[in-house]
């Protein structure tokens, strides 16, 4: 009995339950010990079945990367959205959640294939991960959480 509850825990959250993230909510930030290189997050408190978040990339006081992420229903799917630059937003569904993790998947997409976010304790985890010239590669992000002054 045990092995099926967790088997269908995936499926026990509505796939359009956007207000069950607000755990994203807050600003996060990455950074190397050094200090010449960060990487933030910010993300809205859920409301009108949407988050919404940007990022960026610090390197020795000069803005690398910067990204608009938006979560929200789409065909009736919870599905996250990248906007990376200027370019369009790139489109993966949701593949998993729990109370503590949401995963998304795009299959099509280039690199990364799944993005992956974990609430842990102290601060917010992600990873993204996928093939990239025929190889497993993955990146991970364990976010502290910060002041969003």
């Amino acid at each position: 009995m045990k092995m099926l509850l967790l088997l269908l825990a995936p499926f026990a959250w509505a796939e359009s339950d956007v207000q069950s993230l607000g755990w994203f909510a807050g600003c996060w930030e990455m950074r190397n010990p050094s200090g010449t290189f960060s990487i933030e997050e910010m993300w809205t408190k859920p409301a009108g079945e949407s988050l919404l978040g940007m990022g960026r990339t610090i390197r020795n006081g000069k803005t690398l990367f910067t990204e608009f992420q938006r979560i929200g229903v789409e065909n009736g799917k919870l599905t996250y959205f990248a906007r990376i630059g200027t370019k369009g937003a790139t489109a993966f569904p949701l593949l998993k959640m729990t109370d503590s993790e949401v995963v998304f998947e795009n299959p099509t997409h280039d690199f990364p294939q799944r993005v992956i976010y974990r609430k842990v304790q102290g601060g917010l985890f992600a990873r993204i991960e996928g093939v990239e010239k025929g190889k497993e590669k993955h990146e991970e992000f364990p976010y502290k959480r910060i002041s969003c002054e």
